[in-house]
């Protein structure tokens, strides 16, 4: 069994945390391998994971005391910037700290990247769940069509009748023999 894009995304993080099983990672190998848009993902969620972890390993200008704080704020603040949710004055902060300091660019351009690669998935799943919705909807239309296929209209009139008259004729039976 072939591994889909969509695995692919759930299993990324598992593989790259090394938490897979061994069948399952040669798979994912294969798949990673094979197609470039996944080995696209994997190759910009390595890189932000080894970024993370330099960060907070190195004592580089941005941890220093008198930068922490003002580091943090965009950090903290970043997610808002990309999706323009900041107002006017704290976008400004954010693009100086980012013109200043190649560690927050590197972020700023990861967190972007993720942004797109996330946007392109939940588009991608979007349209898998609407073509599958549909092939499910279908698939119930062909199944009703061929039980009411299965019975002529005027067949089924018939059949009501006689369970009226049935069901009349032993209520009449019942209330004669009370």
């Amino acid at each position: 069994m072939e591994i889909t894009c969509a695995q692919m995304d759930v299993l990324l993080s598992f593989y790259i945390e090394g938490d897979l099983s061994k069948a399952l990672k040669i798979k994912v190998e294969n798949h990673l391998k094979e197609c470039a848009a996944c080995r696209a993902k994997y190759d910009i969620i390595k890189t932000m994971i080894e970024d993370l972890k330099c960060v907070v390993s190195d004592k580089d200008e941005v941890y220093s005391p008198g930068k922490v704080s003002m580091y943090g704020s965009f950090r903290n603040n970043l997610s808002a910037y990309v999706d323009n949710e900041l107002p006017a004055e704290e976008s400004i902060k954010i693009k100086k700290i980012t013109i200043n300091n190649k560690q927050a660019r590197k972020e700023l351009e990861d967190t972007y990247n993720i942004r797109k690669l996330m946007g392109e998935s939940f588009r991608k799943t979007k349209t898998d769940i609407k073509h599958d919705f549909s092939k499910n909807v279908m698939r119930q239309l062909d199944l009703n069509d061929d039980e009411n296929l299965s019975f002529n209209p005027v067949l089924k009139v018939g059949i009501a009748f006689v369970m009226t008259v049935l069901v009349l004729s032993a209520i009449i039976i019942f209330s004669l023999t009370l």
